[in-house]
């Protein structure tokens, strides 16, 4: 009977849609890629997007990292020191993280609606117990868009943080269908 309800729970999640979660956390394997170095957009016309984790001991902890998602689509995991990118068209995206239990995500740790401006680049910090002291920095907070542990800050101060951790897993180019090229045509025509 274990055996039979095993399988089935096996097809039903093999036939869904649904993300896995499929990165461990530091505790588990830390970050082992390059540590930071900019990134040029493919399109000129894309927003590039930097998120980082800075570390602490906390995130070292952690078994599963938290999976980061954009319009329903799972992008990533991002383990505690460590980065990633994201290139996306100008445009609006629904950009949320999920926490991991085993094969499930229980909880959605923050929710934000994402604007992104082609050509533009942004960088985001990750912390859930050591979030960004504005005021510390003398940064304006209303300039930035803060959701839950996710803080848009300034490229300055990120820079500085993000130089000595190391990319987790490759950067995700996320291209929708913001644009759409016009049809090649030979010759132009004129309408009478």
């Amino acid at each position: 009977m274990r055996a039979i309800l095993t399988l089935l729970l096996a097809l039903s999640l093999a036939s869904c849609s649904m993300a896995i979660p499929r990165t461990p956390g530091a505790f588990i394997q830390a970050a082992q890629g390059n540590t930071f170095e900019p990134m040029d957009t493919l399109d000129p016309r894309n927003a590039m997007v930097y998120i980082y984790r800075p570390v602490n001991q906390w995130g070292y902890e952690e078994v599963q990292a938290p999976g980061f998602f954009i319009n329903e689509r799972m992008l990533f995991g991002l383990k505690s020191g460590a980065y990633t990118w994201l290139e996306l068209h100008g445009g609006e995206y629904d950009f949320y993280a999920r926490r991991p239990l085993s094969i499930l995500f229980l909880k959605t740790i923050f929710e934000l609606p994402l604007s992104v401006k082609g050509g533009n680049t942004y960088y985001f910090r990750y912390s859930e117990d050591q979030p960004l002291d504005f005021a510390y920095h003398g940064i304006d907070p209303e300039q930035y868009v803060q959701a839950g542990p996710l803080q848009q800050v300034p490229e300055g101060l990120a820079l500085r943080e993000i130089r000595n951790l190391r990319l987790d897993e490759p950067g995700v180019y996320y291209g929708g269908e913001a644009y759409r090229e016009p049809r090649w045509a030979p010759f132009r025509t004129f309408s009478d």
